[in-house]
């Protein structure tokens, strides 16, 4: 916590909403139950109304995570980001930014909210953190082409996606990641068009009856125009394609460099192989020089993005936020998922970079347990006693609770 106390400091915040921002932090870890306004006054000195004027202000968060992380991901680690959507259920009418969005987890659209995060990703220690994360509009916007049908709405969700890493990545200096890594629903032209306007690459998937087609390496005839494609690439014989040397004796991979007509450009492919079920997967990179295995990697790792909205929605109330304001939305889930990707960096400065492994339950029962014996020590410092038959002693054993108990 002192980590984030120290940065908390240099984001231009008045002094008061500072000590607001570091409470938030801290119940979000601490409150067992939903993370309501309500609740979260229960365990703090804040009252209700505080809760909901503090979230409407607004916090940089993107600058109070990529300092952080700074400070304790080892420099000689491997590096990328992610870039992926999450779904949050949603009731109500009244909420802004509701919309259909893919719940991944029913397979279908369902009503509700989405919320598109960046995430850097520390592929050596394979361990993700939150760097900001914004709602996705579920309407089209003024700048997506005037089109019909579900072209329009996928048009303008991928330019509230682009318009977002693109501010973010100059505004933080992350472009020195060299590498943005996403799912499969990112291999779009416009997409891969933003991100290497900003001087990265993406990795990616394909699918699996991708069109490619081989580049021309033969000599020149000379006559006519150079000979640039060399036939159709078929993604299950893979003639051309070069085994790739891996330790993992139950994946194949195979790599070549190709044409993807749809993205306009020359792609690095992998090809991975699992060798018992026959399963395929269709990696690429727009950097055609990267290693092979590098990109595997790189790829895998993206998907510890999930574990972040996993703990978040499970331990520090993602999808709990019962706020009617754009800007409480927005700073309910980022506090959400920062106070996950803070507890990272924390154990390891507590830990001096040792492989430990990280449990979200363990750190959210320590955040309690620090926090309630930091009340009792408050109260038996001022000389005060907790005998059982004692009004204190009652106090303490209803701290939390929607309606006191009497013994």
């Amino acid at each position: 916590m002192r980590l984030f106390d120290s940065v908390v400091a240099t984001l231009g915040l008045s002094q008061p909403f500072q000590r607001f921002v570091r409470e938030v932090l801290m119940l979000l870890l601490v409150v067992p139950g939903r993370a309501t306004f309500l609740n979260l006054s229960r365990y703090s000195r804040y009252d209700e109304k505080t809760f909901r004027r503090g979230f409407r202000r607004e916090v940089h968060w993107a600058a109070l995570n990529v300092a952080a992380i700074r400070a304790v991901a080892p420099a000689h680690h491997e590096h990328v980001l992610a870039f992926d959507p999450s779904f949050i259920p949603k009731s109500g009418k009244h909420t802004p930014g509701l919309g259909r969005f893919w719940n991944s987890c029913t397979g279908r659209a369902e009503l509700g909210l989405e919320i598109h995060v960046l995430a850097w990703v520390d592929v050596t220690a394979n361990t993700a953190y939150a760097i900001q994360a914004a709602l996705t509009p579920p309407e089209p916007t003024p700048a997506a082409p005037r089109t019909t049908g579900t072209t329009q709405v996928e048009d303008s969700r991928v330019d509230a996606y682009l318009a977002h890493v693109c501010r973010v990545i100059p505004e933080q200096g992350l472009s020195t990641l060299r590498y943005l890594t996403a799912d499969g629903y990112f291999g779009k032209v416009k997409f891969v068009d933003g991100i290497q306007a900003l001087g990265m690459d993406v990795i990616s998937k394909l699918r699996r009856d991708a069109d490619l087609l081989y580049l021309y390496t033969g000599p020149y005839r000379g006559r006519g125009r150079p000979r640039r494609y060399d036939g159709k690439v078929d993604l299950v014989r893979r003639e051309r394609f070069t085994t790739v040397p891996f330790p993992e004796t139950d994946r194949l991979l195979e790599t070549a460099v190709v044409y993807a007509p749809r993205l306009r450009r020359c792609l690095r492919v992998v090809v991975v192989t699992h060798r018992h079920t026959q399963g395929r997967a269709v990696l690429f990179s727009t950097d055609t020089d990267l290693d092979p295995v590098k990109l595997y990697r790189y790829y895998v790792a993206r998907f510890q993005i999930e574990f972040l909205f996993r703990d978040s929605k499970q331990f520090t109330g993602l999808a709990h936020s019962q706020a009617r304001h754009a800007q409480a939305l927005t700073f309910h889930v980022n506090a959400s998922l920062t106070a996950v990707s803070r507890t990272k960096p924390q154990a390891m400065q507590t830990h001096a970079h040792a492989p430990i492994p990280f449990s979200m339950a363990n750190a959210v029962r320590r955040a309690f347990n620090e926090h309630f014996l930091q009340r009792l020590l408050a109260h038996l410092a001022h000389g005060g006693r907790l005998a059982e038959n004692s009004p204190e002693y009652e106090t303490f054993c209803n701290y939390g609770l929607i309606q006191p108990i009497a013994a």
